[in-house]
């Protein structure tokens, strides 16, 4: 089933509580904001930096600024910084005296990040380090960290499962070799299921994207391989439905070129045996909406060009896919990037394929991080945002609309039961400060569980920022 059809619809509005502006410099990007004891936490990284560099702000419950911490831990190497056991924490990596040493840093209200500590370290080995993976989640008071062990050339990857208590004292750790050869860079992803369930997706490169599932926690491990019919996968995404299935879903390439010529979705029960599986390929009508005749005929059919952006399912119980279109340009020796838009599946809570949706419109700009979709935890009438760069080309700004003090406008799409696309403006009035004009920039900052949604918005200079949380 396809549908061309989209329809424009009047402005809906959300409601958004507003913090106060903070200047920030294009050195930084949001990484991720956390609600903590009566304040909100917003902690950013530098884009390019040899030691863990971030600035961290804070923000008491009316969303006014409290106070900034600049946190640089010289040759410490970023992890990541999660909110688990009812705090936040900062994980990070030092290469001394030989080993790959992982420390943990506990945040302060008032002090910042503190109490580091080393809660584990790995011997290097011929001059190779060790890299930590951090589950986002726990279970049952326990805390677990994937160990990449070092490269050995012409040898097969080996691995260890560490395991925390929530004092982050060792329990145990578990050694596994894989029956694949050692990368000097590779693809590992942590999952924790909702029964606590321990599983390793694995992407190892050999003509083509290979992707494989572990359940770790043992000494001796299955693999299980995700493949389709004749063909290769590009790139998968996750999730876990209310029955516990781990369900993964994702694009696979044609035989010639790499780009997504079709999508597929896969369900696996508590011990990873596959139950359910269904793959499709792209109409030439959801093609034709992104390529012409002659470039299909030139260059393959296919989407070119498209990457895998979210994977998610709603309250019913159906899952959505979508793919967007990215490119880049040189104009004069300056990089554009660019959107045509994007691709929406929808299957059933079965795993069955209902309809699939080419949603085009354009995006134009030198910032990438204008560029893309996003959801709202908070908004389920509509699947996904976007900002309205076309709006740029109107000499009297944004229209009134969009709402106050909005730099391009904000898009939601949401789709009709048979899979029609549904335009409309989002209303959104951003606060008055100095005549500052904003826009989203699309990345969820929060975990994306509950009603909550919190997001950033700069202006179009990315020297002035707010975060934004609707509820």
């Amino acid at each position: 089933m396809f549908f061309v059809l989209s329809t424009f619809i009047y402005s809906q509005e959300i409601k958004f509580t507003f913090s106060d502006n903070i200047k920030v410099t294009e050195e930084y990007k949001p990484h991720s904001c956390f609600e903590y004891d009566g304040h909100y936490v917003l902690i950013q990284k530098k884009i390019k930096s040899s030691s863990c560099n971030l600035k961290v702000n804070l923000f008491n419950s009316s969303l006014n600024i409290k106070n900034q911490f600049d946190v640089t831990i010289d040759n410490h190497f970023f992890i990541n910084a999660n909110y688990i056991f009812n705090k936040i924490f900062l994980f990070t990596s030092l290469n001394k005296n030989n080993y790959t040493q992982l420390y943990v840093h506990e945040f302060d209200l008032n002090s910042g990040f503190i109490n580091s500590r080393k809660i584990f370290e790995e011997p290097n080995i011929n001059g190779y380090s060790s890299k930590y993976i951090i589950a986002d989640s726990t279970f049952d008071e326990r805390f677990n960290v994937l160990v990449e062990l070092p490269y050995q050339p012409k040898k097969n990857e080996d691995i260890k499962l560490l395991s925390f208590d929530n004092l982050f004292k060792l329990k145990y750790e578990i050694y596994n070799k894989l029956d694949i050869p050692f990368e000097p860079k590779r693809d590992n992803r942590l999952l924790i299921s909702p029964l606590g369930k321990i599983i390793l997706i694995k992407t190892f490169w050999d003509k083509g994207n290979n992707f494989y599932l572990y359940k770790l926690g043992k000494s001796v491990i299955d693999e299980v391989e995700i493949k389709l019919k004749n063909r290769k996968i590009a790139d998968v995404d996750y999730l876990f439905n209310n029955k516990n299935e781990l369900v993964i879903a994702g694009f696979f390439t044609s035989l010639n070129r790499y780009n997504y010529e079709g999508y597929f979705i896969h369900k696996y029960s508590e011990d990873l045996t596959l139950v359910h599986k269904n793959q499709y390929f792209f109409s030439r009508k959801i093609i034709e909406s992104f390529k012409t005749s002659s470039e299909v005929k030139e260059n393959g059919f296919g989407l070119d060009k498209f990457r895998l952006s979210n994977f998610s399912i709603d309250q019913k119980g159906n899952y959505f896919l979508l793919s967007e279109h990215l490119g880049r340009k040189k104009v004069k020796g300056v990089t554009n990037w660019k959107s045509k838009g994007m691709v929406a599946i929808k299957f059933n809570k079965n795993g069955n394929f209902i309809w699939a949706c080419p949603i085009t419109f354009k995006q134009h700009n030198q910032q990438l991080r204008l560029i893309g979709s996003f959801q709202l935890n908070s908004f389920n009438e509509s699947r996904y945002f976007y900002n309205c760069l076309s709006n740029l080309r109107f000499r009297k700004g944004v229209p009134i609309e969009y709402g106050s003090n909005n730099y391009c406008g904000t898009q939601q799409i949401s789709f009709n039961s048979v899979g029609e696309a549904e335009h409309n403006i989002l209303k959104v009035d951003f606060p008055s400060n100095s005549s500052i004009k904003y826009s989203f920039y699309p990345k969820q900052l929060n975990p994306i569980i509950g009603s909550v949604s919190i997001f950033s918005m700069t202006d179009y200079t990315s020297n002035n920022m707010i975060i934004g949380i609707s509820k």
